[in-house]
């Protein structure tokens, strides 16, 4: 965790230094003062303003008898999961040590051990789908890598999905950010029910601190299909002037991993096997302590068959940032700037190449190009009163071209666009955020309104606006006990695949003009979380820390967009549902730890059972949660905390494979694993590390798989070990 520091006027006065682990999260100073006797008067920041630089104070003149410091934060000014309680929202954090060393980097392991989310898992497909609130697919979920939405996807046989899928190498994730019900500023923007961010390495995760140029290289191998993985990367810091400065740093990654078995010792039924392949550059210049630019390429190939349907998947996926921020150190600008593109390719071939499929030659490319602008101005009205205004606006665009070959996927353009702000007044422990944001949409694509097989396609646009308000509520009676409440409206506009839909089995991309629905209206949601985050330290002993987030949240959800029977004409094309699905749960995560002991803990209890698709798991998916599911992460540190040894239990309750109809689809029964890893610090910069999924060779059918065929082969992974090493020098 962060250690926010405050050094008494360089030791001259005699003042004490005060030490604070934990910041709550609606304070009002942004500097910490002191007292002649060094006695702490107010220190704290806004939850945005924690992982800030060292700021000046706001220019006013120090009382008699106060002195004013800078803040001086150590250490990685990266969230850790004990900072969701300085967070009035539902929000998670994922870090890199959970994914790389305690999970072997299985990111679906990761995503399903926080409250609220899950992932629609296909052991035969690597792109990663995120599931928040049991709302998946099509933009319900803003997905990004470094901020960046990904929005590919493509429906070509059974086992495809129009669900966007994330297409990282698992190497070079630094964490994994959740944000559950509306999600602020840009990364709400046409959004329905939260956001999901995959942050890959910076220049701080490779270097060690006291050194200005080395690397970072990670080694693990594995049984059970994980064979073997790799990562090495290298980076370069030099300062300029007195305060500027100039990194770069690159990194490459590889995976091989093969078929693997069940718990009953069989194969799974199809091949699992792939060889991703990824890398990145980052360049970060700083002129001055006011300026930042960060030019940034993010780099994934891979290749993989999608037996159940005969055919292989050929991805490649670039992803390009270019972040500015300007912070003078004053209240009034925070300012960010963040430009983006996206793009992923795919190709597809008959998996053996002895025979051609109608799926072979099937290319498409998706692009997303985007822009957002944001500022955060603060105003201090008293000594308890304060303001604070977060305001922007972003544009984004998501195009998909394909070949005459594209099948399924129509050719079309949605752009999203908006403006947003939310103002919060804070007065002493209360404070009180009032929101608006403008969403407005265009859809571009081609359409046979008549029912006529035999018409011409014709160009069709629509388009649409909607204000969505926001209202926020926190009281901050103890330093320990934070209540909040939030209340918000969102909305998903439809996309290209469900509007300009040509055909399941229209192979050559004409369209059937019974399908395409031009009429399609947004999903619209109306949703409520109330929250209590309980954070303490020194509760059992002088050294322990402990949190804990308790949630509650009822989404509202009209016009769902769903695939069935078109009750004006008769038709299976993507429609509106009538009326209201609702959709609501209660999220718990905490966790304690005494340095020698450990743990942490998370559960949902939800019912987010929204009607079923027409051919739901041909195609589509519904993304129903399991009824409930929780995990118990638990270890002890030995030998000055250069050892780690620890468990998990991971249970996931009774669940659904959706199949056909709800009379086809198959319940799933509940399962329970247990998971061992361990670490041990060899020397300061190198580590070894080892993990043991489903210890006990448990066969069970994974919740969630996605599976487009009912089988009686159990699809869970059996017993899997992985070791590994890392090293920075």
């Amino acid at each position: 965790m962060r250690l926010h520091v405050a050094f008494a006027a360089m030791l001259m006065s005699g003042t004490t230094l005060a030490l604070v682990p934990f910041v709550p999260a609606m304070a009002q100073e942004d500097v910490i003062v002191l007292d002649d006797d060094g006695a702490d008067i107010a220190a704290g920041t806004a939850p945005e303003d924690i992982a800030a630089d060292a700021a000046s104070d706001d220019g006013t003149p120090a009382a008699p008898g106060e002195t004013r410091l800078k803040r001086i934060v150590i250490g990685s000014d990266r969230a850790t999961p004990a900072d969701i309680v300085n967070k009035p929202a539902a929000v998670s954090v994922i870090d890199a040590e959970t994914v790389r060393e305690r999970m072997a980097g299985k990111i679906d392991t990761a995503i399903r051990m926080t409250p609220g989310a899950y992932t629609r898992q296909v052991d035969e497909q690597p792109g990663v789908t995120v599931n928040i609130r049991g709302m998946q697919g099509f933009g319900r979920v803003n997905q990004m890598i470094d901020g960046v939405p990904q929005t590919f996807r493509n429906l070509s046989g059974h086992s495809g999905t129009f669900d966007n899928m994330v297409y990282i190498d698992q190497n070079l994730l630094a964490g994994i950010d959740i944000t559950r019900g509306a999600a602020p500023g840009a990364d709400g923007m046409g959004t329905l029910s939260g956001a999901a961010n995959f942050r890959t390495l910076g220049i701080d995760d490779v270097l060690l601190p006291d050194k200005n140029h080395g690397g970072l290289v990670t080694l693990q191998a594995g049984t059970n299909g994980y064979n073997f993985s790799r990562l090495t990367a290298g980076g370069w810091r030099s300062a300029i002037g007195i305060d500027g400065s100039i990194s770069i740093m690159g990194a490459i990654s590889g995976t091989d991993q093969s078929n693997f078995k069940n718990g009953d010792g069989r194969w799974y039924p199809y091949d699992a096997s792939q060889h991703p392949r990824g890398g990145l550059v980052k360049v970060n210049y700083a002129p001055d302590a006011e300026q930042t630019l960060e030019l940034g390429g993010i780099f994934y190939d891979n290749a993989f068959r999608v037996e159940s349907a005969g055919y292989d998947w050929q991805i490649k996926n670039q992803t390009y940032t270019l972040k500015y921020a300007y912070q003078p150190g004053d209240n009034l600008v925070d300012l960010k700037i963040n430009a983006y593109a996206n793009i992923t390719d795919i190709k597809m071939a008959s998996y053996d190449g002895s025979s051609s499929t109608v799926f072979d030659g099937r290319d498409g490319t998706n692009t997303g190009l985007g822009l957002d602008v944001s500022n955060t101005s603060k105003f201090d009205l008293s000594d308890s009163v304060s303001l604070k205004f977060f305001y922007g606006a972003g544009i984004n665009s998501d195009q998909y071209r394909g070949n005459d070959r594209r099948g399924a996927n129509p050719n079309g353009q949605l752009i999203k666009s908006g403006a947003f702000n939310d103002t919060t007044l804070t007065w002493g422990i209360v404070g009180l955020t009032a929101g608006m944001r403008y969403d407005y949409w265009s859809l571009d694509g081609k359409s046979c309104p008549e029912p006529d097989m035999y018409c011409t396609p014709r160009p069709i646009t629509r388009d649409g606006g909607d204000w969505n308000p926001k209202l926020g509520l926190t009281v901050d009676p103890a330093p320990w006990l934070q209540l909040y409440a939030n209340y918000a409206h969102t909305m998903r506009p439809p996309t290209v695949s469900e509007m300009f839909y040509p055909g399941g089995h229209n192979f050559d991309g004409t369209l059937a003009p019974i399908e395409n629905n031009p009429n399609l209206r947004p999903e619209r949601q109306k949703g409520f979380d109330i929250g209590v985050n309980l954070r303490g330290d020194g509760l059992l002993t002088a050294e322990d820390m402990g949190y804990l987030k308790v949630g509650y949240f009822k989404n509202r959800i009209s016009n769902y967009i769903t695939y069935a029977v078109d009750p004006f004409d008769g038709k299976t094309r993507w429609v509106n549902l009538p009326g209201t699905t609702t959709m609501e749960g209660v999220e718990l995560e905490g966790g304690y730890d005494t340095g020698l002991v450990y743990g942490r803990f998370s559960l949902t209890l939800a019912d987010t059972r929204q009607p079923l698709a027409d051919f739901a798991g041909i195609g589509n998916d519904v993304g129903r949660l399991p009824d409930d599911y929780a995990t118990i992460d638990a270890g002890m540190r030995f030998f000055e905390q250069r050892l780690t040894l620890g468990g998990r239990l991971r249970y996931t309750g009774d669940s659904i494979q959706a199949y056909v109809d709800e009379a086809n689809s198959v319940k799933r029964p509940s399962y329970t694993l247990v998971d061992f890893y361990g670490s041990f610090k060899v020397t300061d910069n190198a580590k070894i590390f080892f993990t043991v999924d489903n210890a006990f060779d448990k066969a069970y059918f994974v919740a969630g798989s996605g599976t487009t065929s009912v089988t009686d082969i159990t699809n869970g992974r059996g017993r899997t070990i992985m070791i590994g090493a890392t090293t920075q020098f």
